[in-house]
């Protein structure tokens, strides 16, 4: 089977990409995500291989991050756009998918900061960044059957840079000064008041804000992580209390890597 020629001018335009499983959301391969490439006769043997199937691009080696504006029951991510944009303005002109599930991506120039969502983000939109993947046309949506289409594609109008006022939504929080603290001067009864306040927040989570406050709670915990707490103990705290709410392991794992992350890196 030969490569969709969006998939080819996606990669002409070097976004990283692989495969998925026809479909489904998991990926075709194991280690698929991590093989991600834009190298033409690779993603053709891919195709081959595995007919039928879907693409992912992966965000941050793609240089791009995208807000992924759902349409769910519990979730109206065009309202939510509509509120945002009504208060702050417009969005630039960007390349934009409609998605098999009926809602939109829209692609923007990576950003050099973290881009967390923080608590009470509104319902239906989550920001895809790092590490995470978006799905690209043509893949057929595993639930619907319908197409992924592009209502601008990059290669008409390029990926912009994202308004301040998005990019300053999406920024961690400063932290209390209390929380940077050297761990090594925490006491073992603050560290557990942390964890448990991390995941109290996430069990808690509504709708619409779960990654966010996923992301917001691997942050904080990523700033305490150090001589005397264990990251291990954060990221297993974390994944628990996100399977909990029904996020699955595989969009949990990238969410709570990149907030930790984050998090280790402001104590620098």
């Amino acid at each position: 089977m030969s490569l969709p020629d969006d998939v080819e001018r996606l990669a002409l335009l070097g976004w990283r990409l692989f495969p998925r499983a026809p479909r489904s959301r998991a990926a075709a391969f194991k280690g698929a995500h991590d093989a991600a490439t834009h190298d033409l006769d690779t993603l053709a043997a891919w195709a081959r291989e595995y007919p039928g199937c879907g693409w992912q691009a992966v965000c941050g080696p793609s240089g791009i991050w995208a807000l992924d504006v759902d349409q769910k029951p519990d979730a109206n991510g065009a309202a939510s756009m509509r509120e945002l944009t009504t208060r702050h303005g417009a969005l630039p002109p960007a390349p934009t998918v409609r998605t098999g599930g009926g809602g939109w991506l829209v692609v923007f120039q990576a950003h050099t900061g973290p881009l967390i969502g923080q608590p009470g983000w509104r319902p239906g939109i989550d920001p895809r960044r790092g590490r995470h993947s978006i799905t690209v046309p043509p893949t057929i949506h595993h639930r619907t059957g319908t197409a992924y289409r592009w209502i601008t594609p990059p290669w008409v109008t390029a990926p912009p840079i994202a308004p301040a006022w998005l990019t300053s939504i999406l920024s961690p929080p400063a932290e209390p000064e209390r929380e940077l603290r050297d761990p090594a001067s925490l006491s073992d009864a603050h560290l557990q008041r942390a964890v448990d306040r991390a995941f109290d927040r996430l069990v808690s989570a509504a709708p619409g804000t779960r990654n966010a406050t996923l992301n917001r709670c691997a942050y904080r915990l990523g700033i305490l992580v150090g001589a005397r707490f264990a990251e291990q103990q954060a990221e297993q705290t974390l994944m628990a209390g996100a399977q909990r709410i029904g996020l699955t392991h595989a969009e949990a794992a990238a969410t709570i890597r990149s907030g930790l992350q984050a998090g280790m890196r402001a104590r620098t």
